[in-house]
Protein backbone atom coordinates (compact mmCIF):
# COMPACT_ATOMS: atom_id res chain seq x y z
CA UNK A 1 0.00 0.00 0.00
CA UNK A 2 1.18 3.60 -1.01
CA UNK A 3 2.52 6.23 1.61
CA UNK A 4 -0.58 8.11 -0.11
CA UNK A 5 -3.18 5.25 0.29
CA UNK A 6 -2.04 4.79 4.13
CA UNK A 7 -2.08 8.96 4.76
CA UNK A 8 -5.65 9.26 3.37
CA UNK A 9 -7.00 6.21 5.43
CA UNK A 10 -5.76 7.62 8.26
CA UNK A 11 -7.18 10.92 7.84
CA UNK A 12 -10.50 9.14 7.45
CA UNK A 13 -9.96 7.96 10.51
CA UNK A 14 -9.22 10.58 12.24
CA UNK A 15 -12.70 12.22 10.89
CA UNK A 16 -14.66 9.56 11.73
CA UNK A 17 -13.27 9.25 15.32
CA UNK A 18 -13.52 13.26 15.49
CA UNK A 19 -17.49 12.65 14.68
CA UNK A 20 -17.97 10.51 16.96
CA UNK A 21 -16.41 11.97 19.78
CA UNK A 22 -18.31 15.23 18.65
CA UNK A 23 -21.89 13.33 18.66
CA UNK A 24 -21.22 11.53 22.07
CA UNK A 25 -20.66 15.33 23.45
CA UNK A 26 -23.77 16.60 21.97
CA UNK A 27 -25.76 13.70 23.33
CA UNK A 28 -24.40 14.48 26.65
CA UNK A 29 -24.99 18.16 27.02
CA UNK A 30 -28.57 17.37 25.34
CA UNK A 31 -28.75 15.31 28.13
CA UNK A 32 -27.92 17.22 31.09
CA UNK A 33 -29.99 20.26 29.74
CA UNK A 34 -33.04 17.75 29.54
CA UNK A 35 -32.27 16.78 32.87
CA UNK A 36 -31.94 20.24 34.33
CA UNK A 37 -34.99 21.44 32.76
CA UNK A 38 -36.80 18.01 33.94
CA UNK A 39 -35.72 19.06 38.21
CA UNK A 40 -36.85 22.51 37.48
CA UNK A 41 -40.14 21.44 36.27
CA UNK A 42 -40.56 19.21 39.03
CA UNK A 43 -39.58 21.20 42.11
CA UNK A 44 -43.02 22.52 43.32
CA UNK A 45 -43.19 26.15 43.94
CA UNK A 46 -41.86 27.97 46.76
CA UNK A 47 -45.10 28.80 48.69
CA UNK A 48 -45.19 32.33 50.75
CA UNK A 49 -45.28 32.11 54.45
CA UNK A 50 -48.24 33.22 55.85
CA UNK A 51 -48.96 37.29 56.66
CA UNK A 52 -48.13 38.17 59.91
CA UNK A 53 -47.84 41.37 61.76
CA UNK A 54 -43.90 42.04 60.54
CA UNK A 55 -45.42 42.36 56.87
CA UNK A 56 -47.69 45.30 58.27
CA UNK A 57 -46.27 49.41 58.18
CA UNK A 58 -48.44 51.52 60.24
CA UNK A 59 -48.47 55.21 59.59
CA UNK A 60 -50.31 57.22 62.19
CA UNK A 61 -50.76 60.76 61.27
CA UNK A 62 -50.43 62.68 64.69
CA UNK A 63 -48.86 66.09 66.14
CA UNK A 64 -46.97 67.53 68.28
CA UNK A 65 -49.17 69.63 69.44
CA UNK A 66 -51.99 66.39 70.76
CA UNK A 67 -49.69 64.18 71.40
CA UNK A 68 -49.59 64.63 75.22
CA UNK A 69 -52.71 63.42 75.43
CA UNK A 70 -53.31 61.33 72.35
CA UNK A 71 -50.53 58.55 73.22
CA UNK A 72 -52.31 56.73 75.71
CA UNK A 73 -54.56 55.13 73.04
CA UNK A 74 -51.22 54.52 70.97
CA UNK A 75 -50.22 52.86 73.66
CA UNK A 76 -53.37 50.21 73.88
CA UNK A 77 -52.20 48.36 71.36
CA UNK A 78 -48.85 49.16 69.91
CA UNK A 79 -46.09 46.65 70.66
CA UNK A 80 -42.40 47.73 70.64
CA UNK A 81 -40.34 45.18 68.04
CA UNK A 82 -43.30 43.25 67.18
CA UNK A 83 -45.44 46.09 65.69
CA UNK A 84 -44.03 48.28 62.80
CA UNK A 85 -44.43 52.07 61.88
CA UNK A 86 -44.16 55.58 62.62
CA UNK A 87 -45.66 58.65 64.01
CA UNK A 88 -45.80 60.95 61.22
CA UNK A 89 -45.61 64.71 63.04
CA UNK A 90 -45.70 68.47 61.12
CA UNK A 91 -41.97 68.80 63.12
CA UNK A 92 -39.69 67.57 65.44
CA UNK A 93 -41.29 67.77 69.05
CA UNK A 94 -40.07 69.59 71.91
CA UNK A 95 -36.55 69.78 72.79
CA UNK A 96 -37.68 68.93 76.50
CA UNK A 97 -39.57 65.86 75.74
CA UNK A 98 -38.73 62.84 76.13
CA UNK A 99 -39.92 60.16 73.61
CA UNK A 100 -41.10 56.88 75.29
CA UNK A 101 -39.18 53.55 74.66
CA UNK A 102 -43.43 52.79 74.13
CA UNK A 103 -44.24 54.60 71.63
CA UNK A 104 -44.30 54.19 67.99
CA UNK A 105 -40.66 56.04 66.16
CA UNK A 106 -41.59 59.30 65.09
CA UNK A 107 -40.76 60.85 61.30
CA UNK A 108 -41.60 65.01 60.72
CA UNK A 109 -43.86 64.64 57.28
CA UNK A 110 -42.46 66.77 54.01
CA UNK A 111 -43.52 70.37 53.59
CA UNK A 112 -46.65 70.71 52.36
CA UNK A 113 -46.51 74.70 52.30
CA UNK A 114 -46.85 75.14 48.34
CA UNK A 115 -49.91 72.46 48.05
CA UNK A 116 -53.44 73.81 46.81
CA UNK A 117 -56.02 73.62 49.19
CA UNK A 118 -59.93 74.54 49.55
CA UNK A 119 -60.74 73.49 52.98
CA UNK A 120 -59.77 75.13 57.10
CA UNK A 121 -57.99 72.34 57.65
CA UNK A 122 -54.54 72.71 55.75
CA UNK A 123 -52.49 69.56 57.81
CA UNK A 124 -55.35 66.92 55.61
CA UNK A 125 -52.82 67.26 52.71
CA UNK A 126 -50.09 65.96 55.55
CA UNK A 127 -51.93 63.47 56.58
CA UNK A 128 -52.58 61.93 53.26
CA UNK A 129 -49.38 61.84 52.39
CA UNK A 130 -48.31 59.16 54.98
CA UNK A 131 -49.02 56.68 52.31
CA UNK A 132 -46.41 57.78 50.33
CA UNK A 133 -43.68 59.01 52.42
CA UNK A 134 -44.64 55.37 54.27
CA UNK A 135 -44.14 53.73 50.67
CA UNK A 136 -40.83 55.83 49.89
CA UNK A 137 -38.90 54.46 53.08
CA UNK A 138 -38.01 51.42 50.97
CA UNK A 139 -38.51 49.37 54.01
CA UNK A 140 -38.44 45.37 53.28
CA UNK A 141 -40.87 42.68 53.87
CA UNK A 142 -43.75 45.07 53.59
CA UNK A 143 -47.00 43.68 52.42
CA UNK A 144 -49.51 46.08 54.07
CA UNK A 145 -49.56 49.78 54.62
CA UNK A 146 -52.50 50.44 57.41
CA UNK A 147 -52.97 54.43 58.08
CA UNK A 148 -54.98 55.20 60.86
CA UNK A 149 -54.84 58.41 63.27
CA UNK A 150 -53.57 59.16 66.76
CA UNK A 151 -56.53 58.50 68.52
CA UNK A 152 -57.27 55.17 66.36
CA UNK A 153 -56.97 51.73 67.88
CA UNK A 154 -56.06 48.35 66.23
CA UNK A 155 -56.06 44.89 67.56
CA UNK A 156 -53.55 43.80 65.41
CA UNK A 157 -54.51 40.19 66.01
CA UNK A 158 -57.57 40.64 64.04
CA UNK A 159 -55.76 43.54 61.80
CA UNK A 160 -53.68 40.07 60.91
CA UNK A 161 -56.66 38.04 60.41
CA UNK A 162 -58.57 40.00 57.92
CA UNK A 163 -55.78 41.14 55.68
CA UNK A 164 -54.71 37.40 55.54
CA UNK A 165 -57.84 36.38 53.46
CA UNK A 166 -56.43 39.20 50.74
CA UNK A 167 -53.99 38.41 48.25
CA UNK A 168 -50.82 41.21 49.23
CA UNK A 169 -49.78 40.88 45.39
CA UNK A 170 -52.77 42.08 44.17
CA UNK A 171 -54.41 45.79 44.42
CA UNK A 172 -56.44 46.42 46.98
CA UNK A 173 -57.78 49.38 49.21
CA UNK A 174 -59.36 47.95 52.39
CA UNK A 175 -61.19 50.01 55.43
CA UNK A 176 -64.87 50.99 56.82
CA UNK A 177 -67.61 53.75 56.29
CA UNK A 178 -68.67 56.02 58.69
CA UNK A 179 -70.97 54.32 61.52
CA UNK A 180 -72.63 58.11 61.61
CA UNK A 181 -75.44 58.18 58.41
CA UNK A 182 -74.62 62.01 58.25
CA UNK A 183 -70.74 61.33 57.71
CA UNK A 184 -71.28 59.01 54.93
CA UNK A 185 -73.69 61.20 53.82
CA UNK A 186 -71.71 64.33 53.58
CA UNK A 187 -68.75 62.58 52.45
CA UNK A 188 -68.27 59.61 51.21
CA UNK A 189 -70.57 55.73 51.61
CA UNK A 190 -68.26 54.15 49.59
CA UNK A 191 -65.16 55.91 51.49
CA UNK A 192 -62.59 54.05 53.88
CA UNK A 193 -62.17 56.83 57.04
CA UNK A 194 -58.88 57.44 58.51
CA UNK A 195 -60.50 57.24 62.01
CA UNK A 196 -61.15 53.54 61.56
CA UNK A 197 -58.08 52.80 59.70
CA UNK A 198 -57.00 52.43 55.89
CA UNK A 199 -55.47 49.39 54.87
CA UNK A 200 -53.59 49.49 51.47
CA UNK A 201 -51.44 46.59 49.49
CA UNK A 202 -48.02 46.91 48.39
CA UNK A 203 -48.75 47.22 44.74
CA UNK A 204 -51.27 50.01 45.26
CA UNK A 205 -49.09 51.70 47.31
CA UNK A 206 -46.85 51.58 44.80
CA UNK A 207 -48.49 53.29 42.04
CA UNK A 208 -50.26 55.90 44.50
CA UNK A 209 -46.88 56.96 45.60
CA UNK A 210 -45.98 57.68 42.13
CA UNK A 211 -48.48 60.35 41.22
CA UNK A 212 -50.32 61.15 44.36
CA UNK A 213 -48.92 64.39 44.82
CA UNK A 214 -50.38 65.23 41.31
CA UNK A 215 -53.18 63.86 42.09
CA UNK A 216 -54.01 65.11 45.45
CA UNK A 217 -53.99 69.21 44.02
CA UNK A 218 -57.08 67.68 41.91
CA UNK A 219 -59.21 67.10 44.64
CA UNK A 220 -58.25 70.44 46.81
CA UNK A 221 -62.20 70.94 47.19
CA UNK A 222 -62.47 67.46 49.68
CA UNK A 223 -61.97 68.16 53.28
CA UNK A 224 -60.30 65.23 54.95
CA UNK A 225 -57.62 63.27 54.05
CA UNK A 226 -59.25 60.11 53.45
CA UNK A 227 -61.27 61.37 50.31
CA UNK A 228 -58.04 62.20 48.47
CA UNK A 229 -56.80 58.53 49.10
CA UNK A 230 -60.06 57.24 48.29
CA UNK A 231 -60.17 59.70 44.78
CA UNK A 232 -56.64 58.89 43.57
CA UNK A 233 -57.30 55.32 44.15
CA UNK A 234 -60.58 55.74 42.05
CA UNK A 235 -58.42 57.13 39.26
CA UNK A 236 -56.68 53.82 38.98
CA UNK A 237 -59.58 51.81 39.49
CA UNK A 238 -59.42 50.16 42.37
CA UNK A 239 -62.79 51.06 44.71
CA UNK A 240 -62.74 49.94 48.49
CA UNK A 241 -63.15 46.49 49.84
CA UNK A 242 -65.40 47.28 52.47
CA UNK A 243 -64.51 45.28 55.69
CA UNK A 244 -66.95 45.62 58.62
CA UNK A 245 -63.56 45.62 61.14
CA UNK A 246 -62.99 48.58 60.89
CA UNK A 247 -65.33 51.06 62.70
CA UNK A 248 -65.64 54.78 62.24
CA UNK A 249 -67.27 56.41 65.45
Amino acid sequence: MSQKTLFSSFIIYLLITWAAISTIIIYISLFDNHTTTVLKQDAPPQEEEPTNISHILFGISASVKTWATRHHYIDLWWQPNVTRGFLWLEREPYQNDTWPETSPPYKVSGNTSLFKYGGPQRHQIRMARVVKESFELGLENVRWFVMGDDDTVFFPENLVSVLSKYDHNEMYYLGGNSESVEQNEGNFFKMAYGGAGIAISYPLAMVLAKGFDKCIERYTHLFGCDGRIMSCASEIGIHLTQELGFHQV
